[in-house]
């Protein structure tokens, strides 16, 4: 299997997984949940993110978990909404981390 479908397994996982176990547990999910994600995070930011596509992902990441604890404002909604953000979170961040690293060393190895 290529390590572009790979990449677009963990991502697609990533994301149903969040979804789902966000409204099963909430925020009170086992420890097995979360490091599944991360690791399928760590496998998206390794295999998915193209050189062009670097500044868009990292802009997107940082606004969406900078404002991803504020749906709870939402009335009725937000509790719900809450735990698939936070799973959110843990699949991102980790994806967010490894491009943001691999950005450094390009900039740096760049002249």
């Amino acid at each position: 299997m290529k390590l572009e479908k790979i990449g677009a397994f963990a991502f697609l996982g990533g994301i149903l997984i969040s979804i789902i176990f966000g409204l099963i547990y909430n925020i009170n999910h086992p420890v097995w949940l979360s490091t599944v994600l991360i690791i399928l995070g760590l496998v998206v930011g390794l295999l998915n993110i193209e050189d062009k596509n670097i500044s868009l992902f990292l802009i997107a990441s940082i606004t969406f978990i900078a404002t991803s604890n504020s749906i709870n404002a939402i009335p009725v909604i937000g509790d719900v909404l809450r735990g698939v953000l936070v799973n959110l979170v843990y699949f991102v961040a980790p994806a967010a981390l490894v491009v943001s690293i691999v950005a450094i060393i390009r900039v740096s190895n760049s002249k």
